[in-house]
């Protein structure tokens, strides 16, 4: 038993031994080794999460300096006992630019080094580790490196450009220091890096082409703007002579309108206060202010001797080029007193020419010194050329308008001469026409066979004459101031009166009325008196011009707005260039003028008479195939459009 106690004894005991040996031989180190892994693994995480919560893409170089500064004191936080230094790389030398530690001999920033190891280690992509302990102390920066008491340097390029790095960062270690136990946070720190200067260089590049291209983006907008606002005082100065030369030579003219009109516009465009032309008057030999100037009143107006080459207006006259004077009463290129008179300091004259010959200066000013441009000069230039036309236009209309009114008083002489002497006329031949008829009756005696057919002759040339006569007179009156006699007239009696009154006519040529009118005519109101005469007008040539024997027909239609009718024969019909001719008074065909009787007056008053009722006549006709003669009435007095004529020519 005792055996068996002492046994186990012993047991125990050399459990006991195995146990605590075992314990500190293999178990303690594992669990110290996996402590430290622990707190190793702990602050590498740490430091993995802080980079990764910072990442900042800087869009500037010195953005980017202060996020490696940043993260290199948290690198410096997990290893308080290295030394860091930042070099980088300029004109082939490594200069310092920062370091992280309390150094006794604190190194000179931005001191410069050479060393080919570094120069090897910025193309190589990981660490690259030197042991200095024993050798290099030729190098300068090495002698540096070991006043700080380090043995062995790791080197961390970072910043790759063109097959090089840029920056290095030196970690420095004690000489019983483990340096691949920091690996991993230099490697982990150089990725970081290394992909935030990839991203932010492409970053700042790309911010710089955006600057770049805004700034030029801005320089065209300035330019587009600078042109645009020029575009657009082009286009105004245009409009606003477009305004004065159609104000001047449209529908509604005014002759007085001319050149003040120009000139209030030219002040107004270029904010002068004062405009006027200059014209050559070559009685005087000398430029007088043209009539209509602005800002002047006609006292101020003055005149220069073109011998006066101290005037600038004289010299811009002569040498034909632009003149502008930022003071022009105290420019010794100006005459002063003219420019006082008018109370300008800035001015501009241009010259005035028309089919290459100068006639006169345009001058503009301004109460203001230092006021037009360049721009505004070139401006006038133009508006000179176009004052040119202007006042030689109005000058034309101004002796036209002289002509046409003394044409007016002598064409108005002559229609009352005519009306005069046609009313004259018509009461003798009346009395003449009586006593012929008299005498043809036998009532005075009988007649031979040669005293009657002389009668007759007679008898016929005296109705001729008295038809030219009422024509005239009738004309007479539709020229002046005739007024109508307006009803509601039933268009189908005024046809059939006309054709009465013309049946014997008709007979004598053998011709035929053959009427085609529409059904539930509507009345037209009209003058039935002159109404008649048209219609009466148009069967009397189609009588005269008809083949014995033919037809001749007249239609009458209902056109909405309008009633058409239309007188149609079957004669050797009008030419096309003389279809816009048979209207005019005393015209008469070419081809039968001589052959058909006739006084060329009954087509115009035809024409007068419709136009007097609102509406429109016309003609359609090939040669050898008749006429169509065609007059359109409106049911009311408005005048008949032109589209509804066009229609009826296709009836």
């Amino acid at each position: 038993m005792n055996e068996i106690i002492t046994y186990l004894g012993v047991l125990a005991v050399v459990s006991f031994i195995v146990y605590w040996f075992v314990k500190f031989k293999f178990v303690l180190p594992l669990e110290t080794k996996l402590t430290f892994t622990k707190k190793t693994f702990s602050a590498f995480t740490s430091f993995s999460k802080d980079l990764l919560e910072h990442i900042y893409i800087p869009d500037t170089l010195d953005h980017y300096t202060d996020i490696v500064n940043y993260y290199l004191i948290k690198l410096h936080n997990v290893l308080p006992e290295s030394n860091m230094l930042v070099f980088e790389k300029v004109d082939e030398q490594w200069k310092l630019i920062n370091y992280f530690k309390n150094f006794k001999h604190e190194p000179k920033i931005m001191a410069g080094y050479a060393w080919d190891i570094f120069d090897k280690a910025a193309q190589e992509k990981d660490l690259t580790r030197v042991n200095i302990s024993g050798g290099y102390d030729d190098v300068p920066i090495v002698s540096l490196l070991k006043t700080f008491d380090i043995k062995l340097i790791t080197i961390c390029p970072f910043m790759w450009k063109a097959s090089n790095h840029k920056r290095l960062l030196i970690i420095g270690h004690e000489e019983d220091k483990r340096p691949e136990e920091i690996n991993h946070y230099l490697k982990l720190l150089l990725l970081h890096i290394n992909a935030i200067y990839k991203v932010s260089e492409k970053n700042i590049v790309l911010k710089k082409e955006n600057s770049q291209l805004r700034n030029e983006i801005s320089a065209v907008l300035n330019e587009l703007d600078m042109a645009g606002s020029k575009l657009i005082q082009r286009a105004k100065e245009r409009k606003a002579l477009y305004e004065v030369v159609t104000q001047i030579t449209g529908d509604n003219k005014d002759i007085n309108f001319g050149c003040s009109a120009i000139l209030n516009i030219v002040a107004k465009i270029v904010e002068a206060d004062v405009a006027a032309c200059l014209i050559l008057d070559e009685d005087k030999n000398s430029l007088e202010v043209y009539p209509g100037a602005f800002g002047i009143q006609e006292k101020d107006y003055y005149g220069i001797p073109i011998t006066n080459t101290e005037s600038s207006s004289v010299r811009v006259f002569n040498e034909k080029k632009p003149f502008i004077s930022s003071s022009a009463q105290t420019d010794a290129e100006v005459l002063t007193k003219y420019a006082k008179l008018w109370n300008i300091h800035s001015l501009m004259v241009v010259p005035i020419s028309l089919h290459g010959k100068i006639i006169g200066v345009l001058r503009i000013g301004s109460s203001k010194e230092n006021f037009f441009t360049d721009d505004q000069l070139e401006f006038l230039s133009i508006i000179a050329d176009e004052l040119a036309l202007i006042i030689e236009m109005v000058t034309l209309y101004d002796n036209l308008s002289k002509t046409a009114k003394e044409l007016a008083q002598s064409n108005s002489m002559k229609d009352e001469f005519l009306a005069a002497v046609s009313h004259e006329l018509k009461t003798p031949l009346t009395t003449i026409k009586g006593f012929i008829s008299v005498i043809l009756s036998g009532e005075a005696g009988s007649l031979t066979a040669q005293q009657t057919k002389f009668l007759n002759i007679t008898d016929l040339a005296v109705g001729r004459l008295n038809s030219l006569i009422s024509d005239l007179l009738d004309l007479s009156r539709l020229t002046g101031k005739v007024e109508m006699e307006f009803e509601e007239v039933t268009i189908e009696d005024l046809v059939r009166h006309s054709t009465s009154n013309l049946i014997f006519k008709a007979k004598e040529r053998n011709v035929k009325f053959r009427c085609k009118l529409d059904k539930n005519l509507k009345s037209v109101t009209a003058d039935p008196k002159w109404l008649m005469r048209v219609i009466e007008n148009l069967l009397v040539n189609a009588i005269k011009f008809s083949k014995k024997g033919s037809e001749i027909k007249i239609e009458v239609h209902n056109k909405g707005e309008a009633l058409v009718v239309g007188v149609i024969d079957s004669g050797p019909g009008i030419a096309k260039d003389e279809q816009r001719l048979i209207f005019d008074k005393f015209y008469r065909g070419k081809n039968n003028s001589d052959k058909t009787p006739g006084t060329g007056l009954g087509l115009a008053i035809s024409k007068s008479i419709v136009e007097k009722h609102g509406g429109k006549i016309w003609v359609e006709s090939e040669m050898d195939e008749g006429a169509k003669f065609f007059f359109a009435l409106p049911f009311s007095k408005k005048r008949v459009k032109c589209n509804l004529v066009a229609g009826d020519k296709n009836e």
